[in-house]
């Protein structure tokens, strides 16, 4: 399993899990100097981004681009998958064709489906928001698939989410889309909040995970709280995942600080099993 941590040259909240904020040619070398395998990196709309430039970036640097947070076109723009307004769902779905043309750079790099689904609240009625929202995922993973890049569709809890609260709800949609090129995303955080056995969801979704991120019990650098990320990482083992673990968390007490605690911690653990 690889071992990245979240990036973003955007400015966000104080309280948004994302650790690394600045110049990514600063990030980067922060991230590389710490130990990190990779960089999650969150972007606001990638037909903005040089990619060419990106590119050069990690290299420059030896890290892999395991990932792309996508939430911000929705907190910044409004724009989501499941709208009842046709011009914002495509919106959307153009938003997340970008970020995958991005993600075709790199091997295995993926493309989170996180607040960008949108919420039930957001339409007419949960019969429109779930409708809308297969539509555009298949045609998502459609273009996903063209690049064999994976979308990989969080599971968010229920204060920051109204659907698709666990596991098995994220696996349901899984079938009712009905496209390989679209897997479970999974995140400690949230699964310490909504799962009630969380090893035993970790291997319900067998061969269905493409992404994990890694935050505290309190969302705090990993051994900041009380989570059993060595019963986690058994668990992924067991099922066979290979693919990346990124560290989604605040930043507290500074950047710095924060990615080594996560880094040491985790490496610690990751030797063990």
């Amino acid at each position: 399993m690889e071992l990245a941590i979240t990036s973003t040259s955007m400015k966000l909240r104080d309280q948004a899990p994302v650790v690394f904020r600045g110049e990514d040619n600063w990030c980067f070398e922060q991230i590389r100097k710490i130990g990190y395998d990779g960089v999650e990196l969150h972007i606001h709309d990638s037909s903005q981004l040089d990619r060419k430039q990106l590119k050069e970036e990690l290299d420059q640097f030896g890290l892999s681009l395991t990932s792309i947070g996508t939430g911000s076109a929705y907190g910044k723009d409004r724009v989501f998958l499941s709208s009842d307004d046709a011009a914002v769902r495509q919106a959307a779905i153009e938003r997340i064709k970008g970020h995958i043309l991005t993600a075709s750079d790199y091997p295995h790099a993926v493309v989170i489906i996180g607040l960008i689904k949108g919420k039930v609240s957001d339409c007419e009625s949960r019969e429109s928001y779930f409708s809308n929202l297969i539509s555009a995922l298949q045609e998502c993973a459609e273009e996903a698939g063209k690049y064999q890049v994976y979308l990989g569709l969080e599971v968010i809890n229920r204060y920051e989410s109204d659907v698709i609260n666990t596991v098995e709800e994220g696996l349901e949609l899984l079938e009712l889309v009905g496209s390989p090129w679209l897997q479970l995303h999974l995140d400690t955080y949230h699964m310490n909040i909504e799962e009630r056995d969380i090893a035993n969801s970790i291997r319900l979704a067998q061969g269905k995970i493409c992404h994990v991120h890694v935050a505290d019990s309190d969302r705090w650098y990993v051994g900041h709280g009380h989570y059993d990320f060595e019963e986690t990482l058994r668990a992924l083992k067991e099922t066979g995942y290979t693919g990346a673990v990124s560290v989604e968390s605040f930043y507290f007490p500074d950047m710095v600080s924060s990615a080594k605690a996560s880094y040491e911690n985790m490496r610690c653990i990751m030797d063990r099993i």
